[in-house]
């Protein structure tokens, strides 16, 4: 596997925060705690939290699951970020 140059590191960490941050707004505009969205997507709060942080990339399961917790299609749930 080729290195990831830290240009290419930062740009994920960007995209990875984006995410998040769409992520629990989504959720805080559906007045959903942390819990229940995590329980819905069948995933831990811990889990969940660290990708609304940006501090860990979510799989594509993991956002589609996050998604249909959300009730969204995932496409919605990335169409901003």
């Amino acid at each position: 596997m080729a290195k990831r140059t830290p240009k290419a590191v930062r740009r994920d960490t960007r995209l990875n925060k984006r995410i998040g941050r769409r992520i629990r707004q989504e959720r805080l505009q559906r007045d959903m705690t942390i819990r229940q969205t995590a329980e819905r997507a069948g995933m831990t709060t811990s889990q969940l939290s660290q990708v609304e942080l940006g501090k860990n990339a979510a799989s594509i399961s993991a956002l589609v699951r996050i998604a249909k917790a959300l009730k969204l299609h995932v496409s919605e749930l990335l169409s901003t970020v």
